[in-house]
């Protein structure tokens, strides 16, 4: 398996592009921060269609895979391009579709677009 690095890129206007394969694994890091917590980022992260990245809004139905509201602690959530998942709510990934991610911070959003 390849790191998931040789398969980066930025693209702007869209964020982080990534072009992993089924079994890459993706890990995401709610940044620590020793010392004061004054001025510190709190953010969701979330899996949206399309439609909610381009608009950068959240619905209510829309879970967070990820709550970096602990910045004295090390946070991690490791996303595993799988199609099938043995969890009941695991995520599951099908070639030649395209996922969006957005971290969400007082209503601004960055992006991590996912394809397959």
């Amino acid at each position: 398996m390849r790191p998931l690095e040789e398969n980066t890129r930025f693209v702007p206007g869209q964020g982080v592009v990534l072009y992993p394969q089924i079994g890459d694994k993706l890990d995401i890091v709610c940044p620590r921060v020793d010392g004061p917590s004054d001025g510190v980022e709190y953010y969701k992260v979330y899996m949206v269609p399309r439609e909610q990245l381009e608009s950068c809004t959240i619905t209510k139905a829309d879970t967070p895979l990820l709550n970096c509201v602990k910045p004295d602690q090390d946070v991690k959530f490791t996303l595993k391009f799988q199609e099938f998942s043995p969890n009941l709510w695991g995520l599951e990934f099908f070639r030649g579709m395209d996922y969006y991610i957005i971290f969400v911070l007082s209503c601004a959003a960055r992006r991590l677009i996912s394809e397959l």
